[in-house]
């Protein structure tokens, strides 16, 4: 569906679960879509979640609204649950969205009452120990020049439109077994490049802005939160560093750390069973 922002402007939103369930507001990864929401509908529709999934401005449906930090998210998150009439919901926040749902949580706790990070990335100064070498480069590229890391991710999403086999074989690389495993899986495997496609549909400007933001201030501090918090990190993972799991969950206050061994970047939040029922309450 889509919604208006104030400004007049576009917000493309998937609704998944059913619409009496508990609003579970979901943010998207670094050059993803909400797309990827869909991997929770089952786990939606058993367990009584009302999973919102907005793409971020300038990503797959959504129009461009220049920001100058993650924190100024916020202001659209608030739209989004004011057209819906939704008064609270909880966070979820996947990798790259993790930094948008943690702002959510710390500058607007009368409207979050709970949030869930997988495996989020943290801000620009936190260690790169354990990332594999070609997300370790890419992230410092991003860095010092976010428009040439979006023109580079922007050709993988070329890649994937001309030959899927060929992209997988670029962005499988790196990462460790359970993530090429997960992704060897027709139905993850044909999320992700949907999702992955989606994100570039007007182009790069959306995932260029998301990258200029993770990798600056993000405008807000951690220790704001006081939201119930659990931080979930795959024990593999060589896309974010489990030690940024580890720095996010000793920022926040009371926030409880589960490392799931075996599991890469992209194996856990697919592994929706094993994470969810922090959603419960």
């Amino acid at each position: 569906m889509e919604l208006r922002r104030r400004d007049g402007g576009v917000v493309a939103v998937d609704l998944l679960g059913p619409p009496d369930g508990a609003p579970t507001l979901f943010c998207h990864g670094l050059a993803d879509s909400r797309r990827s929401a869909r991997q929770l509908a089952p786990v939606a529709e058993e367990r009584g979640l009302r999973v919102i999934a907005p793409d971020r401005p300038g990503t797959g449906g959504t129009d461009l609204r220049r920001l100058d930090r993650v924190s100024a998210w916020v202001e659209d998150a608030a739209e989004i649950l004011d057209a819906l009439d939704i008064p609270e919901a909880q966070l979820v926040g996947v990798s790259g969205g993790g930094a948008f749902a943690a702002a959510c949580a710390a500058l607007l706790p009368s409207r979050f009452r709970r949030l869930v990070l997988l495996a989020p990335l943290g801000p620009p100064e936190w260690p790169t120990g354990g990332m594999a070498p070609w997300q370790r480069r890419s992230l410092a590229l991003g860095a010092r020049l976010p428009g040439f890391g979006g023109w580079f991710l922007e050709r993988l999403a070329m890649l994937g439109r001309c030959s899927p086999p060929a992209f997988f074989r670029v962005v499988t690389a790196e990462l460790p077994d359970a993530d090429r495993q997960a992704l060897g899986r027709q139905g993850p495997r044909e999320d992700f490049l949907a999702g992955y496609l989606d994100a570039f549909r007007q182009g790069g400007a959306g995932v260029r802005q998301d990258l200029r933001l993770l990798t600056r201030a993000w405008g807000f501090d951690l220790g704001d939160i006081r939201v119930p918090t659990v931080v979930h990190h795959g024990a593999a993972d060589r896309t974010v560093p489990v030690e940024h799991a580890r720095l996010f969950a000793s920022a926040i206050a009371e926030a409880r750390l589960r490392v799931h061994p075996g599991h890469g970047h992209f194996s856990l939040p697919a592994d929706s069973a094993r994470w969810s029922n922090d959603l419960l309450g």
